[in-house]
């Protein structure tokens, strides 16, 4: 990733990402913002990143700040989560899309839009964050088709990242 720009956030600027946080994810982000916590803006030709001691923590997708696998492994959003089996890891960490017929478990508080967690089965560790395709209902019905679109994974460039 090539580097437009990078600052590093002024307490008020850190205070007011926080607001932001907050009304997406909940209060619990909160504790992830400790007073001596040193973030940076990293603006690139890909996008705009928050960084943590040179991981992406954050990266603005869509207009919204969504959390990097390296924040999800720190502090547990509370975000729904599905998990897959392991014949779909290797797909999902080349970037592909999860299909219904590769998840294991499926969150029934998943609505179509939302914002997920991609956790394996073994290990239970996290391959990905994406955006649900189908809500709770239709993947019970079906188990067919995209069910989530990858927007971050295992060995990305926002994975890989080191400002």
């Amino acid at each position: 990733m090539h580097m437009k720009s990078k600052k590093t956030l002024s307490n008020k600027e850190k205070r007011d990402l926080q607001t932001k946080l907050i009304e997406l994810y909940g209060e619990q982000v909160s504790s992830s913002f400790q007073k001596s916590l040193i973030l940076q803006r990293i603006k690139t030709e890909e996008g705009v990143y928050i960084v943590k001691d040179k991981k992406i923590w954050w990266f603005l997708y869509d207009g919204k700040y969504i959390p990097s696998i390296h924040f999800l492994r720190e502090l547990s959003l509370g975000l729904h989560r599905i998990v897959v089996d392991v014949g779909a890891i290797r797909f999902i960490t080349n970037g592909a899309d999860v299909m219904a017929p590769g998840i294991v478990l499926f969150d029934d508080n998943i609505t179509k839009d939302a914002y997920i967690v991609i956790h394996e089965e073994k290990a239970n560790a996290i391959l990905g964050v994406g955006i649900s395709l189908i809500d709770a209902e239709e993947f019970i019905k079906n188990k067919k088709g995209k069910a989530v679109k990858l927007i971050h994974h295992l060995k990305d460039k926002i994975w890989s990242a080191k400002f």
